[in-house]
């Protein structure tokens, strides 16, 4: 027979009137590993901190995994939601408080995982923060530090980045594995989705000015012919 005990703590950092979370901290052990998680957007209060969504129940879950003793959830917004938010609803991003946890002295023992997902992947708001993060991770050579879960039977050119809920609803059982995160490749894949879509857009105010000249060309011709 054997009796065993757990316990945690959690703390929360964010605004006092709890619309943001920047931060919320769950530690069980002294002896594993520390761990930074990237998500893209929280669902829990400060105030409520003690509350546990979907995706943190299964993350914590598989722990033992990684050797983790202690977990720190952030996300690129700060932004609180309870459900899957519109783009205008995310309205502050938390890229200014992450640089300042990377400047943490322990810092360079930690997993550093990128877990935001596909959502909101085509978002160029959303886009240029996960440059400036994985720039900053890069400029801090904490590049060795960044990671990503997977598991066996993942494709790992579509898992780069999966988000915790998508694996705990797919691959609850399996046992999940920490690999390099291809920060260098992201960036430059992001930064052409960027130039991609300032073409797309210098395109469109050229067709739009086109369409805009022949309106008047249009306009003059009628009224001469009057």
């Amino acid at each position: 027979m054997i009796t065993r005990n757990f316990s945690m703590n959690v703390s929360a950092i964010g605004t006092d009137d709890g619309k943001n979370t920047y931060e919320i901290r769950r530690k069980w052990s002294e002896k594993g590993k520390k761990a930074i998680v990237i998500e893209l957007y929280p669902t829990i209060e400060v105030e409520n901190c003690g509350m546990m969504d979907v995706s943190t129940m299964h993350l914590l879950n598989h722990v033992n995994d990684f050797g983790w003793g202690e977990l720190r959830i952030m996300n690129l917004y700060a932004t609180v939601v309870a459900n899957k938010p519109s783009v205008s609803q995310l309205n502050c991003n938390s890229l200014a408080y992450i640089e300042e946890v990377l400047e943490e002295k322990d810092i360079s023992t930690y997993d550093i995982v990128i877990a935001w997902g596909n959502s909101l992947s085509t978002h160029q708001e959303t886009i240029k923060a996960k440059i400036d993060l994985l720039s900053i991770l890069d400029k801090k050579g904490l590049s060795a530090n960044v990671k990503c879960i997977t598991v066996n039977g993942v494709s790992l050119k579509t898992s780069f980045g999966i988000h915790p809920l998508y694996l705990g609803l797919h691959y609850s059982k399996e046992k999940w594995q920490l690999v390099a995160f291809p920060l260098k490749d992201t960036l430059t894949e992001l930064e052409k989705c960027v130039k991609h879509s300032k073409v797309e857009d210098k395109k469109a105010k050229r067709s739009g000015k086109k369409e805009t000249d022949k309106a008047k060309e249009k306009s003059v011709s009628q009224k001469g012919a009057e």
